[in-house]
């Protein structure tokens, strides 16, 4: 009589688990950031990079779990190597490009993201590789928006950007168990640059790799 009891404990137990299974993730990201709205005399050069850290909350909306909502907190930095110098007078930017010899110019960027996704993928309780598609926005609020400028000679030039309170950004991220393709593009600009002949929103667009730890 106990087993016959025990089985049908663990019986019960293992059903309600099938019921609960979720898709709940910590995800890390590594990707190259590059200008999608820029004059034609800003060119990026050196490696520029960016990352991101945080976690998804995954909330099934059919029966075989097999699509959900997520809805996260992250972190998100980048780093956008470049031939031209920002700066900000009376909360507007200017840019324009260099002229002269000189060591490294970044934008650097800082926010607190949350993401918002509709996901896809046909996983079920025990099977844990497989395909996945993930898209949606994510709400970005700046912590920093940078210029760094050092010069040949080693003398450095750390500059405040104002930037927009919050930005917006189209994601979607694709693959099969721990690789997966990131893209996201930004909705809404950081600033509006002037150029000497042009003005541009300061927009960002990135591809690279996302992982996932269940």
């Amino acid at each position: 009589m106990l087993f016959l009891f025990l089985g049908s404990v663990f019986h019960v137990m293992a059903q309600e688990e099938t019921l609960y299974f979720r898709e709940d993730q910590v995800y890390f990201s590594i990707a190259y950031p590059y200008f999608s709205d820029a004059p034609t005399a800003l060119i990026q050069n050196k490696l520029s990079y960016g990352f991101s850290l945080g976690f998804i909350r995954d909330m099934p909306i059919n029966k075989k779990r097999t699509l959900a909502l997520g809805l996260g907190l992250g972190w998100d930095v980048s780093t956008v190597f470049n031939n031209m110098r920002f700066t900000a007078e009376n909360n507007s930017i200017t840019a324009s490009p260099i002229q002269e010899a000189y060591q490294k110019n970044t934008l650097s960027m800082q926010t607190l993201a949350i993401p918002f996704e509709l996901r896809w993928r046909n996983a079920n309780e025990t099977k844990h590789a497989f395909w996945r598609i993930h898209t949606g926005v994510s709400l970005h609020m700046p912590i920093s928006f940078r210029s760094n400028y050092t010069s040949n000679d080693g003398m450095q030039t750390d500059i405040n950007l104002p930037y927009e309170k919050t930005l917006l950004r189209w994601n979607v991220h694709f693959g099969f168990n721990t690789w997966n393709i990131s893209i996201a593009h930004d909705l809404l600009p950081w600033a509006v640059s002037a150029t000497p002949n042009h003005n541009f929103d300061i927009k960002f667009t990135k591809i690279g790799l996302v992982f996932y730890i269940l």
